[in-house]
This record gives C-alpha cells, structure tokens and sequence, in this order.
C-alpha cells in the first residue's frame, strides 16, 4: 500500500471513530457529563465544550470570531501533509485576560526539516451577532516563523454567524515579515453543523499566498499554500477530540517544483 493511500486511511478511521463515538452519545445523553462541587458544597454541572466547538474555537486553520464559550481553552493537534513530505504540529493556548480580550500563545513545527516555532498574540471580540447580526474578532500576534521563512508581525480579522446547527466562519489576515520586506496573504474559511450536542461536522480551509516578489528570497520559500477538507470533533464535556484531513498541494518560489497531496490531523482539546 503507498504512503498516500495509508494516510487517507488513517484520516478516515479517524472520522469514522469520531462519528462512532458521536453515535455512542447520542444513545447515552448523560455520557460525557461532568459535575463540579462549588464552595457551598453544591453540585453543578462544569462547562461543557460542545458550544465551543459549534462556533469553531477548535478547528484546524480557522480562528473562531467569538471566545466568550470559555474562560481559557487549550489545543493540540499533529499529523502528515504530504505536499510538504513532513509532519505537522499545533499547540494553542487562549486565556481571557479582561473583558472581550484574550491572550493567545503557542508554537507550531513543519517537517521534515523544521523546528518548533513559538508565536504568541491578542484578539479581541469586536462584535457579537445577536446585536450586530454578526461577529467580528481582531487578532494580531508575532510568529517566529511566518509563511515567509522569516519572523513576522500577523494581523487577522475573523467573521462569523450562525444559522439554526450551522456555522459559518471566514478569515482574511496579512503578515509582514521582520526582514527582506517579506509580506503575505491569509484567507481561511470555515462551515461548521452541529449534528448532536456533542458531535459536530464540518469543512475547513485555509489559503496563503507570498505578496512581495523579486529575486532576492529566503530559501525554500513558498509561493502559495493550499489545504482544504472534512473534520469532526466530538465533546466529552470539557474535553474534545478531533479528526481533519484532505487535498494540499505547495507551490515553492524561484523553484520549478509543485506538490500536490493530503493531510490528515488528529486533536485534542479542553476549555476551562
């Protein structure tokens, strides 16, 4: 069997385990529940992830244009792109620090030559759909290793809303470099449905594309980057667990060399 077809196997089982799981709890509503005991000695139950998942605070390239479902929410998830020939890994952690603020940090590696990457940034909640009839986030932050090979400085803006079980999210961000005047553009989009309390469906995406062009590049730059596909993610009360893959493909610059291939990511999360 070839390295493609074993990974597509790998993100299918993954799917069919989280759909499998899904189906468990819909049979068994109290399962995945959990109790917390307050000062006064009385039992309530703990923050559940399934609403953060529905507006998209786990998916695997789109940021959510809300974090008002969680206090704090740590992410990590890993797997293969065979475009890029290498793993792949994503840690994320984000804290309300005041009001609509929040403190993002975390670090990232792409192999097969890479090396862990820290980044670390602030968004902040804009607007809110049920006064606005959207919502609106705003993200900046520094990656140690932006799209351009160099550091870069990286601002976002994220917009969602949410109809009926369905939620529809949308990214546009642009980053410049801290050396060589390199600059960068970043879309990413997002559908999440909610097919039970704690299994949800859906698609992402993400396309970034380099914005300064002339001769004098870092090596082994990318030109652009596409990746795009299903994902699951099943709540177990404050926990989540997560299943993505589908098509990549990588254009480097300066190079004659285009790759086409699949991904595929397993993830786990929880929300304070």
């Amino acid at each position: 069997m070839s390295s493609r077809s074993t990974i597509v196997g790998l993100v299918l089982g993954g799917v069919s385990a989280c759909l499998g799981a899904g189906a468990v709890l819909i049979a068994s509503p109290a399962l995945g529940a959990e109790f917390q005991t307050d000062d006064e000695g009385e039992t309530r139950v703990a923050p559940a992830a399934g609403e953060a998942v529905g507006v998209g605070a786990f998916q695997p390239f789109t940021t959510s244009a809300r974090s008002d479902t969680q206090r704090a929410l740590g992410f990590f998830q890993g797997g293969y792109d065979s475009a890029r020939r290498g793993s792949v890994f994503q840690a994320v952690a984000e804290v309300q620090v005041w009001g609509r603020l929040s403190l993002r940090g975390g670090g990232s590696y792409l192999g097969p030559t890479g090396q862990l990457q820290p980044d670390v940034g602030i968004k902040v909640d804009v607007l809110r759909q049920e006064r606005h009839g959207v919502d609106v986030a705003a993200a900046a932050g520094y990656e140690a290793l932006g799209f351009n090979l160099t550091p870069a400085v990286v601002a976002r803006a994220a917009i969602g809303r949410t109809m009926g079980q369905t939620r529809l999210t949308g990214n546009v961000g642009y980053g410049a470099g801290t050396r060589a005047g390199e600059r960068f553009g970043d879309l990413r989009m997002a559908a999440m449905q909610q097919l039970s309390r704690d299994l949800h469906l859906g698609l992402d995406s993400r396309f970034r594309i380099d914005l300064e062009r002339d001769s004098d590049e870092p090596a082994g730059e990318p030109e652009w980057e596409l990746a795009a596909g299903p994902m699951a993610a099943l709540s177990l009360g404050r926990f989540v667990v997560s299943a993505a893959g589908g098509a990549t493909a990588l254009r480097y610059r300066l190079v004659p060399d285009r790759r086409v291939g699949v991904y595929g990511l397993m993830g786990v999360g929880t929300i304070f």
